[in-house]
């Protein structure tokens, strides 16, 4: 026997899902200018990628090493690498590993794809490279630094004179050891003054001579309109085997990665260690962005301890997953002893 609603609900019901799929189909189609933020994919740094060692050495003993030390990464969706779908920004909300930002919050406005992996690439590399410098000054292998043109700023004095990649050897007559020095002399040299520059460009020595102007922040102060990073000058060479990955967040691990191949001793002791965070020259860790997807990768690849930067503290306690032991650290020595069982591991405040 049909009762008398049936019918009716059975319209109401197809009506329903017929506005559902609508729904659903516009949500694949329009766009949000936001970032969609995942766990990406793990790196061993003491492994192999494409059949070469991610991290190369000569010019000094090599120690044999064990277990995992994994780079963790976060994947990108929307902004400058292709529109992002209000479905997949949706669902992203809905999990508890997936981060939704708003794309200005990460990239300046009408920043392109090519510059986003251009900078990210850039990024990269001084990571590398003060991982580089960083290692080798912990372990005791003698190592000097110089900086590096990492970007030329648009319409600043140095356009056309100074390009990406140059290694900087003298400004004004001086040697420069770094970006700091090199930012002093500029500064103190006032505006308007003709500052010759000797560097290196694809393996050649040439000067150029640049005139200052007064700085934006001070304008009695000179200015060149340079980013600089740290590039290393050891006899003991280090190479990374290691494309299509950028940002700055792997500096802590390659520099332990660098530590664990030039001593005897074995760091991991045959653990599973991931880990993440910027590294200064000087052997400091800063905060990296992602933290919370890269906590997840670990977790969910199977390490059973991680590496944090104390400054992403905040981060560590709200987000971190059951079962995965964070270690916050705030230099590469601490973590090593932290690796090296020599201290209790800290913890971050509740």
């Amino acid at each position: 026997m049909r009762h008398w609603f049936d019918t009716p609900r059975k319209k109401v019901i197809a009506l329903a899902l017929v506005c559902w799929l609508v729904v659903l189909a516009a949500m694949e189609f329009i766009a949000v200018p936001y970032v969609r933020l995942s766990p990406g994919p793990m790196f061993d740094v003491l492994g192999e990628a494409d059949g070469k060692p991610v991290i190369a050495i000569e010019g000094a003993t090599v120690y044999p090493t064990n277990g995992l030390l994994e780079m963790t990464t976060v994947s990108e969706r929307g902004g400058p690498f292709g529109d992002l779908t209000l479905f997949e920004a949706f669902t992203g909300w809905l999990d508890p590993d997936v981060s939704v930002v708003p794309s200005e919050i990460l990239y300046p406005p009408d920043t392109s794809g090519d510059e986003a992996q251009r900078a990210g690439a850039d990024q990269f590399s001084d990571s590398q490279e003060k991982a580089r410098i960083a290692a080798l000054r912990e372990v005791g292998e003698p190592v000097a630094t110089k900086p590096w043109v990492i970007e030329v700023l648009p319409d600043s004095p140095a356009t056309d004179l100074l390009e990406h990649g140059d290694v900087i050897l003298a400004v004004d007559g001086k040697g420069v050891s770094g970006p700091k020095q090199m930012a002093g002399i500029i500064r103190r040299a006032g505006p308007g003054a003709r500052i010759p520059i000797d560097l290196r460009r694809d393996g050649e020595d040439r000067s150029v001579s640049v005139v200052t102007v007064g700085n934006p922040e001070d304008p009695s102060k000179g200015y060149l309109g340079l980013t600089l990073g740290v590039i290393a000058d050891s006899p003991v060479t280090v190479d990374f085997n290691l494309d299509d990955v950028g940002g700055p967040s792997a500096g802590l691990v390659f520099a332990l990665g660098i530590v664990d191949k030039l001593t005897p001793e074995q760091l991991l002791d045959d653990r599973f260690v991931a880990g993440t965070g910027t590294m200064d020259y000087d052997g400091r860790v800063g905060r990296i962005g992602g933290i919370v997807q890269k906590m997840a990768a670990a977790e969910q690849n199977g390490a059973t301890l991680f590496l944090a930067p104390k400054d992403n503290c905040d981060e560590v306690v709200s987000g971190a997953p059951d079962g995965l032991q964070v270690v916050p650290v705030e230099t590469l020595a601490q973590a090593r002893d932290v690796l090296e069982g020599t201290i209790a591991p800290p913890t971050c405040p509740l």
